[in-house]
């Protein structure tokens, strides 16, 4: 074993999970969002997940706000939305708008859910810890939804332009 630079050693560590966080921007009455590869469950009692999102996004300036967010968890079928999502910034454009992505809404919290990702986790915020260049929020799971057809879309990492993804 050899010692080696440690943030190149953090990004090679594949495969991961890709989900969307999506907020809503009151400023412009819309709802927008991001792909996230930094997320986690961190309570089954009570529920509860956690999304690090970098400080500088916007996003993360949107959950600041309302306190909100959901987290859909994507198949193969949302493979283009997230490259869109994930090339576009919110605070630009309406990438639920442009990308004609389905969504439908939510019981519990201002943001839509996506009508075709497996699964979409509707968070209230309980706490923020910072954590150098990025924020952990830490959401109570107030009501979740699972299409149960479809499977969960995993990165496997990068070829020399493209990340590549594989369903479980």
């Amino acid at each position: 074993m050899k010692q080696t630079e440690t943030s190149k050693t953090l990004k090679s560590l594949k495969p991961e999970r890709v989900i969307f966080v999506l907020a809503y921007d009151r400023k412009n009455n819309r709802p927008s969002g991001m792909v996230c590869g930094w997320s986690t469950i961190c309570s089954s009692d009570p529920n509860m997940m956690a999304v690090c999102l970098w400080k500088k996004g916007y996003t993360h300036t949107l959950i600041q706000d309302t306190k909100e967010f959901v987290v859909a968890i994507p198949n193969k079928g949302l493979e283009e939305a997230i490259h869109f999502f994930g090339e576009n910034h919110g605070d630009k454009i309406d990438k639920f708008a442009l990308s004609k992505v389905k969504t439908c809404a939510a019981k519990f919290v201002n943001v839509p859910l996506l009508t075709d990702a497996t699964m979409n986790f509707e968070c209230k915020v309980e706490k923020e810890v910072d954590s150098g260049d990025h924020i952990l929020f830490i959401g109570n799971v107030v009501a979740s939804w699972v299409n149960e057809d479809k499977k969960v879309l995993i990165n496997m990492g990068k070829n020399d332009k493209d990340r590549i993804f594989r369903e479980f």
